[in-house]
């Protein structure tokens, strides 16, 4: 176990500030995330050097579009999250821990360094499941990393306190946030969190500079109401700006909803045409086949980069034809 950072004693019990959950735990006891422990008095990081699961994927995959298009990153996940959605896609990573603390193969974070340099790989991504619960291995890594000049990046809920994310970021070149909802009720009801700790999140990586992408996975239903999916995108407009890259992605049946039906490619085109229409450049749909996710130009509208599931045609370097810059990095 590794002494994890944020957090504080109240008498005989110990305050985790990691996260807006803020765990008062007693000697013994489990943070909602499953993997921040009280042990002899302090908090302690179960996940730190534990990865769950390790592989190559495509940056495509994360999803990033516009952060190194068309490479291979390696990328590293472990136990464990701190929000509870009832529809889970990860859920089986997610929503454990690590009951048996010796049972798992330990790697350092020069090790993370060392594989994805011999898999050549120009990033590592924290992925899979919520990688703020492992915020100290992250940090640790990001260190190496960019010491090694590979980047760094994350995909998370983006539900964790400003000083934290301060910590975190500072090595940390791109992230993908997925912003579930533009309703608080919905946070609240199928994840347990609250909707204005991600907002604040996506303030703070905007004002640090990170590369932004934001992901809204779209359930028939639940967050697909017209009025609320144009509230949240011109948010994202007047507040991130018009740059910002947004994923749609197609609900599909898992976890407690097992029973609730597919999303459409219907309503996914709908909630682009919404997204559109509030001045976003940048729309792509995720988990449907079939889907133009080609980057187009918005001054000219010229096929930037070309996309058949994750094969890559890159037609510009720094310019668009029409001058405009282009920052894929």
């Amino acid at each position: 176990m590794k002494t994890a950072r944020w957090w504080t004693t109240e008498k005989n019990q110990i305050r985790c500030t990691l996260c807006p959950w803020e765990c008062l735990l007693k000697e013994g006891q489990y943070g909602v995330c499953r993997v921040r422990k009280n042990s002899g008095g302090q908090l302690m990081s179960l996940s730190y050097g534990r990865p769950l699961a390790m592989g190559l994927d495509p940056v495509e995959k994360k999803p990033l579009y516009h952060f190194l298009p068309g490479k291979q990153v390696f990328s590293i996940g472990t136990a464990g999250c701190n929000l509870l959605c009832d529809f889970c896609q990860n859920w089986e990573i997610s929503q454990c821990g690590y009951e048996n603390e010796s049972a798992y193969t330990l790697y350092s974070p020069e090790d993370i360094v060392k594989l994805a340099l011999r898999y050549q790989a120009p990033a590592i991504a924290f992925t899979y499941n919520e990688p703020t619960i492992f915020a100290e291995y992250v940090i640790d890594i990001a260190v190496i990393a960019r010491e090694r000049n590979l980047k760094t990046l994350m995909v998370t809920n983006g539900y964790i306190l400003p000083e934290a994310s301060r910590d975190i970021y500072s090595n940390i070149d791109a992230a993908n946030v997925d912003l579930k909802s533009f309703s608080n009720e919905f946070y609240k009801k199928r994840t347990r969190g609250e909707l204005r700790y991600v907002l604040d999140t996506l303030l703070l990586l905007k004002e640090m500079k990170i590369h932004l992408e934001l992901t809204t996975l779209i359930i028939e239903g639940y967050n697909s109401d017209t009025a609320k999916l144009r509230d949240e995108f011109r948010w994202i407009v007047e507040n991130l700006g018009p740059e910002t890259v947004l994923h749609l992605s197609a609900f599909h049946p898992d976890y407690k909803l097992e029973n609730h039906p597919r999303t459409s490619g219907a309503v996914l085109e709908s909630a682009r045409k919404i997204a559109q229409d509030a001045g976003l450049n940048y729309i792509y749909l995720g988990n449907l086949s079939f889907t133009d996710n080609n980057t187009y130009c918005p001054n000219c509208h010229f096929l930037q980069i070309e996309r058949s599931a994750y094969d890559i045609q890159i037609n510009v370097e720094t310019h668009c034809r029409c001058g405009r810059p282009v920052d894929y990095l």
